[in-house]
């Protein structure tokens, strides 16, 4: 069965100059900070959180003692500032038109093709993934993303399922390698302030992306 992926845009130019073939990725950071509503900014973009009910269960083996901290959460924080993201969805539906405020819709048609046309413009350093974004409760534990960075870009808090993400993912850096995050210990709900110098857009050109993509333009009723 074949599906198409959906990219919603507030002005129709910016439709017309992704189908002319240029794609602007954009850096996790630019989102991690980006303050809408939770929209498209997610305060936790690029990190794994696990927070389990009832307190973050420590087992110290030096000491032999097991203990609980309350209030307290374990990350695992991707490089944001060094892997870029462009963003669509595999869902076409209202609630996605009202909430990215879309005039115009874009319809991708032919997933590998685009894939193959961003590899190709990418430099030849670049490391690259598309995939489908996974969903997840903060309190659920035993999952391989802590260790693998690409995971942690295509993953969300369930709160952000309504999105049915799917995103196109690369890096110029080591980035997205085996254990290249950052683990700590946290208070749980403190959130560090936005870093603007941390986010990068990237501009890429490919070929023209019209004969695999179409147009839906939006009526103005659809967006009431």
């Amino acid at each position: 069965m074949r599906h198409s992926l959906y990219k919603y845009y507030s002005d129709r130019k910016w439709a017309e100059e992704f189908l002319d073939g240029n794609i602007l990725f954009r850096s996790l950071s630019y989102f991690r900070d980006l303050e809408d509503e939770a929209v498209r900014g997610d305060r936790k973009e690029g990190t794994a959180v696990y927070r389990p009910q009832g307190g973050l269960l420590i087992n110290n083996q030096t000491q032999g003692k097991t203990f609980t901290l309350q209030c307290q959460a374990f990350e695992s924080t991707a490089n944001q500032e060094e892997i870029f993201v462009f963003c669509t969805s595999r869902s076409l539906s209202d609630e996605l038109r009202d909430r990215f405020q879309a005039v115009v819709c874009v319809e991708i048609l032919k997933i590998p093709a685009l894939c193959e046309r961003i590899k190709v413009a990418l430099p030849s350093e670049a490391t690259f993934h598309a995939q489908r974004v996974g969903y997840y409760n903060e309190t659920e534990g035993g999952n391989s993303r802590w260790a693998l960075p690409d995971q942690i870009a295509a993953s969300k808090f369930r709160n952000y399922s309504w999105q049915n993400e799917y995103r196109f993912i690369f890096c110029l850096t080591d980035a997205l390698g085996f254990e290249k995050g950052a683990a700590r210990i946290v208070k749980a709900d403190v959130l560090e302030r936005p870093k603007p110098a941390e986010h990068h857009d990237y501009p890429l050109a490919t070929k023209s992306l019209r004969d695999i993509c179409r147009l839906h333009q939006i009526a103005p009723t659809a967006r009431r």
